[in-house]
């Protein structure tokens, strides 16, 4: 029987730990430890410094709380035109494994780039296969996964993502299926763009190591749902999940008008449908 883990992102308060920095990740996982989970996943921004001793000591701090790190979430823009700030980007995206791996973090959420006027399919692929390449060896000798997620849009990012779209997303996954790379699923990215999810799903289920639980109100449209009360299909995307022996994190991501009201409520969604998802599949006694 394949069980999950729960965590979330702490978007709810991304404007005033991104934007204003009048909140700390310590503010968080105060929040955090009252919440029905047992991993939180962090944005790299938010971190207190990349010492050994800032480190060190938010992952007490998360382990005080009873929590993992599940994910170290980053933004790697690889498919910039200039060469010299790709490679910063994969400088900076190692430091950020070395990061995870410290954290004690299961893995590290990467992204393709943005897809810049002027950039063509056949660049933007051979810029991130060839940047994930260099990102794979350090994660696999790190022990942390490098989990791929086709974004909608990084936090801070002008344009939208340059694999957002499945034929891209899956066209990268499939360059680097045998060399490590797996995957951060999100529920609704393919909503955005009006294409199936679950199709996307059913073409990388192996590969899945983190999940991203969000929704929609509308496909082909931004605003988020409460997971469970949009237009995504849970059940068949647990149902595959189930199916391909996924034992990771179920995390669930809300930017709604809500706030961490909406995310207790798609916590709970979460929770029940994974774990009606397994009873359904258990005999019966």
């Amino acid at each position: 029987m394949a069980y999950a883990r729960y965590s979330c992102l702490p978007i709810p308060f991304y404007r005033q730990m991104l934007g204003e920095r009048t909140m700390t990740v310590f503010d968080w996982l105060e929040i955090a430890a009252d919440l029905p989970i047992t991993g939180t996943e962090l944005p790299r921004q938010i971190l207190p410094g990349y010492e050994a001793k800032d480190l060190e000591r938010l992952r007490a701090g998360v382990e005080s709380k009873r929590l993992q790190v599940s994910q170290l979430t980053t933004t790697p823009d690889l498919t910039h035109q200039d060469a010299v700030y790709r490679h910063e980007q994969v400088e900076q995206t190692l430091r950020d494994i070395d990061a995870a791996a410290t954290l004690g973090a299961t893995c590290v959420r990467v992204t393709a780039g943005q897809d810049y006027p002027g950039l063509s399919r056949q660049d933007g692929i051979r810029y991130a296969v060839d940047g994930f390449q260099r990102l794979l060896e350090r994660a696999a000798r790190r022990g942390v996964s490098l989990a791929y997620e086709n974004h909608y849009k990084g936090f801070f990012w002008q344009y939208p993502d340059f694999s957002h779209r499945a034929e891209i997303f899956l066209e990268i996954v499939g360059r680097l299926r045998e060399s490590g790379l797996r995957v951060n699923f999100d529920t609704s990215n393919q909503v955005i763009m009006s294409e199936d999810p679950l199709a996307v799903l059913r073409e990388v289920k192996e590969l899945v190591v983190h999940t991203h639980c969000s929704d929609r109100l509308r496909m082909g449209e931004y605003p988020q749902a409460v997971a469970g009360e949009g237009v995504v299909d849970f059940p068949a995307i647990f149902e595959t999940l189930r199916r391909a022996g996924f034992a990771g994190w179920l995390s669930v991501e809300y930017t709604g008008p809500e706030g961490l009201a909406g995310m207790k409520r798609a916590l709970d969604f979460v929770r029940r449908g994974w774990e009606a998802t397994l009873a359904s599949s258990s005999p019966a006694l």
